[in-house]
């Protein structure tokens, strides 16, 4: 039995879309479906050619934001190197010197505080007599003397009775104080002896007028009393205390009181010992 090799019987497959069949004959001048192709959708390129053609170059626009960047920074290097130069031949500024060289502030150009003052507690030529306190003296009258009670706070002097051992006719007490100024200590001695005697009555307070330059402020009071002795004896008594406050607000009091049977005699002796203490201020 022969073999033949002729086609095999029916039609032969229909062949695939860009399949394996013959490529159509191409036009001269005329590229045939699917051949150099393009997009895709500016054409007719069949399925399965040789994909698109090569693409032109898209160039993106030049910003002008780079060009203002440069031109900045170009700016700032210019302006550093000119400061460079500058400081090069100046040769800095004051500060860079080293202390030693640096050009001191001239003398009365900073702010001085004034001074804040001082007391002067020194003896003065008015200074006679009996220091109290302060840089205050005072000098005695005469027949008064220093009372024997040394526990007594400040200067006390005392006058004694005419031929009468241990009896006084009055006394003269001087004190200091910065508890207080002077009206507010003045009101307080005037209390204290008070409390003392009975049947105390005590004049109007008077704010006299500084009889010195070194006194700022000073008040003055009197009263009257009965001093009742141990015996059961009644003394009436007169008196005054005058307060003297200084420019440091420290306050100097007197208090001064006789026996009213001789204070129109002896109130002179009082005043010139308060005229003495004024002065030394």
């Amino acid at each position: 039995m022969s073999q033949q090799y002729g086609p095999p019987p029916g039609p032969p497959p229909a062949p695939a879309p860009g399949g394996w069949g013959p490529r159509p004959q191409a036009t001269p001048g005329v590229p045939a479906a699917g051949g150099w192709g393009s997009s895709g959708s500016g054409g007719a390129g069949g399925a399965g050619g040789w994909g698109p053609g090569p693409m032109r170059p898209q160039h993106r626009p030049k910003s002008n934001r780079n060009q203002w960047i440069i031109m900045v920074c170009a700016i700032v290097a210019v302006t550093l190197v000119a400061i460079g130069v500058v400081l090069l031949v100046t040769g800095g500024g004051e500060d860079d010197k080293p202390a030693a060289q640096q050009t001191p502030d001239p003398v009365g150009t900073l702010y001085t505080p004034s001074p804040t003052p001082t007391p002067n507690d020194g003896k003065g030529p008015n200074d006679v007599g009996v220091e109290v306190g302060w840089g205050v003296w005072f000098t005695p009258a005469k027949g008064w003397l220093p009372d024997w009670d040394k526990s007594k706070s400040g200067k006390n002097y005392i006058l004694q009775q005419f031929n009468a051992r241990g009896l006084i006719d009055g006394y003269y007490w001087v004190r200091q104080t910065e508890l207080y100024d002077a009206k507010g200590f003045a009101e307080h001695l005037v209390d204290i002896e008070s409390n003392g005697m009975q049947g105390v009555k005590i004049g109007a307070g008077v704010a006299c007028k500084s009889p010195a330059p070194n006194i700022k402020s000073c008040y003055a009071l009197s009263y009257t009393g009965v001093w009742v002795a141990k015996n059961g004896k009644k003394v009436a008594m007169q008196g005054f205390v005058t307060a003297y406050q200084d420019q440091f607000d420290r306050v100097t009091a007197t208090d001064a009181a006789l026996e009213r049977r001789v204070y129109q005699r002896r109130v002179n002796e009082l005043v010139f010992m308060n005229n003495t203490l004024v002065k030394s201020f």
